[in-house]
């Protein structure tokens, strides 16, 4: 607040001084005086005689006023101010006049005082909040460049940003805080991010970021980087995903392809992360494609990277089998589990891996029939699912599914891995909810397989 009083006090004394000049006369035609306690502005006018220069000089003094004050004072005080030498409402008086000959006619010179407590609470909302949107603009700007100092590039990028939002909200009073140069700021840091993809070893996937300007290009320290790629849901749908990397001091942030639901076969674009958030708070206040070439710079500055993962599980010499079974325990063909499994790794791009339904009554023979059936193989996958209950609610049958998966190698009888699962699914009656079900059993097994991978 102390800051936006003495902005306020500057502005006051530049008004004051801005319209007169004389070279004779009292000493307050030539230097406002600065009483204190109060506000003074000083007018000048001439005329061809005494009341139209005394007009003149009033006139003058109420434009100061309303520029101080953030309204039009001429319209509002211009008729009591002649009839009284005062402005009751702001507990004003002229407490000085002098008056001169000039070519023509008379110069009049006038002063008004004004107590400063009441000056202060009669500026308008409006004007005060410019003050202070633009207090603020300067503090996010001075930050921004405190951050470019420090190779923090994108964190000026979001205080530029922040400057932006707020120089859309309303006026301001420095004519470089205009919202398209501001823009035009940010957009000249975004161009000059630079994002390099180094390929690592394994899973470890390092990115640069440096500055592309001067000679040794320095790195991009702190930086928020934005890793976005493709996944699959619990449900086998794709899904856009994206995280948040941060750089080093060198400029170096690490993605480690660990996500087991990630696609097998796929890319992961690199960009500078900029809050969705803050981008869309500033479409909502400016223009219609106001941001358009800020968006396409963010998108050309985008790098992106290709892998293929083939797993530790070759499906060359994989089988996995799945058998079914009823809530009495009796197997069951030809529902929904393998369908869903095998829709699931093919829609993860994991390989085309040999899904079979498979048949027993426990998991030893199920294995058995697998290895009998299918021999030479080096992993045997087994999933076995039944129906564990039923029940009715909202109109609806509910179906509940437990399930176990089971990775055997070749020469072993017990399991290496062993995952177990409960699912349910939904219907009009038992046929529909029992699909439901073991469909659903199918995909989250899928999905704990991939995890294994």
């Amino acid at each position: 607040m102390k800051k936006i009083l003495l902005l306020l006090l500057s502005l006051v004394f530049l008004f004051s001084c801005s319209s007169f000049t004389s070279t004779e006369g009292p000493s307050w035609t030539r230097e406002p005086p600065h009483p204190a306690g109060y506000v003074v502005f000083v007018g000048s006018g001439v005329g061809t005689d005494s009341a139209s220069a005394r007009a003149a000089a009033y006139r003058d003094i109420l434009t100061q006023l309303g520029e101080g004050l953030g309204y039009d004072a001429v319209s509002l005080y211009y008729r009591i101010l002649l009839s009284t030498d005062s402005i009751p409402d702001l507990e004003a008086f002229i407490v000085n006049t002098y008056t001169a000959p000039a070519t023509g006619g008379v110069s009049w010179f006038a002063m008004l005082e004004i107590p400063q407590d009441r000056y202060q609470s009669s500026i308008s909302a409006e004007y005060t909040a410019a003050i202070e949107r633009t207090e603020r603009i300067g503090d996010f700007l001075s930050t921004a460049m405190e951050r470019y100092r420090a190779n923090r590039d994108t964190d000026t990028i979001i205080a530029v940003l922040n400057a932006l939002s707020l120089s859309l909200d309303g006026a301001v009073m420095d004519e470089e805080y205009a919202p398209e140069r501001i823009l035009s700021m940010a957009e000249e840091y975004l161009a000059n991010l630079e994002i390099d993809v180094q390929y690592g070893e394994g899973d470890d996937v390092t990115v640069h970021l440096s500055r592309a300007k001067g000679i040794f290009h320095p790195p991009v320290v702190s930086a928020l980087v934005n890793a976005s790629y493709q996944m699959l849901d619990g449900d086998g749908e794709y899904i856009e995903t994206s995280f948040t990397l941060l750089t080093d001091s060198r400029g170096n942030a690490h993605f480690f392809r660990t996500n087991p639901y990630m696609l097998r076969s796929g890319r992961i674009i690199f960009s500078a992360s900029i809050p969705d958030a803050l981008l869309d708070e500033i479409e909502a206040k400016a223009p219609e494609g106001f941001l358009d070439d800020f968006k396409d710079l963010l998108q050309a500055s985008a790098v992106e990277y290709s892998y293929t993962d083939s797993g530790i599980l070759s499906p060359e010499h994989t089988v996995v089998g799945i058998a079914e079974y009823a809530e009495d325990g009796t197997e069951i063909k030809g529902m929904s589990a393998k369908g869903s499994f095998s829709q699931y790794l093919e829609s993860s791009l994991a390989g085309n891996y040999f899904i079979v339904s498979a048949s027993g009554e426990d998991e030893s023979d199920v294995l058995g029939y697998l290895k009998r059936t299918y021999p030479g193989m080096d992993e045997y996958i087994l999933l076995r699912t039944g129906i564990a209950g039923y029940e009715d609610g909202a109109g609806k049958v509910f179906a509940r599914a437990d399930g176990r998966l089971a990775f055997y190698h070749a020469d072993d009888q017990d399991p290496y891995i062993v995952r177990e699962l409960s699912v349910s699914g939904s219907g009009d009656d038992r046929e529909e909810a029992t699909a439901a079900a073991f469909s659903r059993s199918g995909t989250a097994a899928a999905g704990m397989f991939l995890s294994e991978l």
